[in-house]
């Protein structure tokens, strides 16, 4: 542990020791709440469809690359990032491309909403 993670080991510690470590399921469950909330903030946006799974895209990533600064892993790939670090970064330029490409509404790319001025009165 000491090696692998930079982590100082109590003296007396053995192989079999149980170590504690930083609980990142509970950061994550609060991460994934306010992406939610974000999300939902964000659901009545003018924007092409597909905007807000790009928009997922992007958040989950980021908050996978965040998380795995916390864990206890070994498996550094690239400049000490882990595997799931390096794929959570390929998620989130996925996800900024999809943003990008839905952007505006256009002919090939529906809306969620029609504009306000074509939308019929309901009692007309």
């Amino acid at each position: 542990m000491a090696h692998d993670f930079g982590v100082a080991v109590p003296a007396g510690a053995t192989a079999g020791t149980v170590l504690s470590v930083f609980p990142t399921q509970l950061l994550e469950v609060a991460m994934g709440l306010a992406m939610f909330f974000i999300l939902w903030r964000l659901r009545d946006h003018r924007h092409a469809e597909g905007w807000l799974f790009g928009l997922f895209l992007v958040l989950s990533g980021l908050e996978r690359f965040l998380i795995e600064f916390l864990r206890a892993k070994d498996d550094r790939f690239v400049a000490g990032l882990t595997y799931a670090q390096v794929i959570a970064i390929g998620i989130m330029v996925l996800g900024a491309v999809v943003m990008a490409w839905r952007w505006r509404v256009g002919p090939a790319r529906a809306g969620l909403h029609a504009p306000a001025e074509s939308v019929p009165a309901a009692n007309a």
